[in-house]
């Protein structure tokens, strides 16, 4: 056996819909808790189509991670078909599934060979990296090389979101009660960035036209990009989503541009109501 089998998680997104029905990648439950509710993030999951669960609760989301346990049953049903596979999963810095693929790995030491790689984005970001490594494991290419792609597609991948709500910052820890009541009656409207693989807090605006300059300012400071994506609320481009793509494609119009809603797993760090976008740097400008 030698073919490569790819594992991710449910919190992905893909820039083709249909890159399931080709590629045989196996995707590891994440799910959300809000009280007694339980929602399993998935690919095709629309964040509106869950908005008012999620909302009306009195607790905040939070993301559950499959148990190194479960990682084990993943394993163990591909161990039929392949000795090697390659576990690319959302960043450690936004749930712990990585530290339990690591731990389920261990179950397997002389018999299959297990690649855990922390893709340190999330999202769309994650659906970027999957597909290059399915397309090469389709061309025969081996998990040492599918690793390298993974590796050197990792450092070009930024992303940044605007957020409605200072709520889901204080939820995550990165400010405080009293200074998301302050800044919620204020207006502001704070930004996010992932980097090494953790939510860090940006700069802040008063109003969301500003916000959405700051969106294609970041995006216009790229010169050479490779796939660009816009992640919303709801999986339909909106008016709003529809017009910053005419802009991006402006400065960009030979990139393929993704709209797509970010999910249930990501609204934990980010809200219901936010916007971001998400870059692959083109290769040879990253050098």
């Amino acid at each position: 056996m030698s073919r490569v089998r790819i594992v991710t998680d449910s919190t992905i997104r893909f820039s083709n819909h249909k890159f399931l029905d080709r590629y045989p990648v196996t995707l590891a439950p994440i799910t959300v808790h809000c009280g007694t509710a339980v929602v399993e993030d998935g690919p095709f999951i629309d964040l509106s189509d869950v908005h008012r669960l999620l909302e009306n609760s009195q607790e905040l989301p939070t993301a559950k991670a499959p148990s190194p346990e479960h990682m084990i049953r993943i394993y163990t049903q591909l161990q039929s078909e392949t000795d090697q596979i390659l576990s690319i999963h959302t960043s450690s810095g936004l749930n712990n599934i990585v530290a339990n693929a690591h731990i389920a790995r261990q179950q397997f030491l002389g018999r299959i060979n297990i690649q855990v790689i922390d893709s340190q984005t999330a999202s769309i970001g994650l659906g970027l990296i999957v597909q290059a490594a399915s397309e090469a494991a389709a061309r025969g290419e081996d998990l040492d090389a599918l690793v390298r792609i993974v590796r050197g597609m990792i450092p070009r991948l930024y992303m940044i979101f605007f957020l409605d709500d200072l709520f889901y910052i204080v939820h995550n820890d990165l400010i405080s009660r009293s200074q998301a009541i302050l800044g919620n009656m204020l207006g502001i409207i704070p930004f996010l960035t992932m980097e090494n693989g953790r939510m860090i807090p940006m700069e802040k605006v008063r109003s969301r036209s500003r916000a959405i300059e700051k969106l294609i300012e970041f995006v216009f400071e790229f010169s050479a990009v490779e796939h660009l994506a816009i992640l919303q609320s709801s999986m339909l481009p909106t008016q709003e989503s529809s017009s910053i793509m005419d802009r991006l494609r402006s400065f960009h119009p030979s990139t393929p541009i993704t709209i797509t809603s970010y999910g249930p797993a990501l609204s934990t760090f980010i809200g219901l109501n936010s916007l971001g976008v998400a870059v692959l740097e083109a290769e040879n400008n990253s050098l």
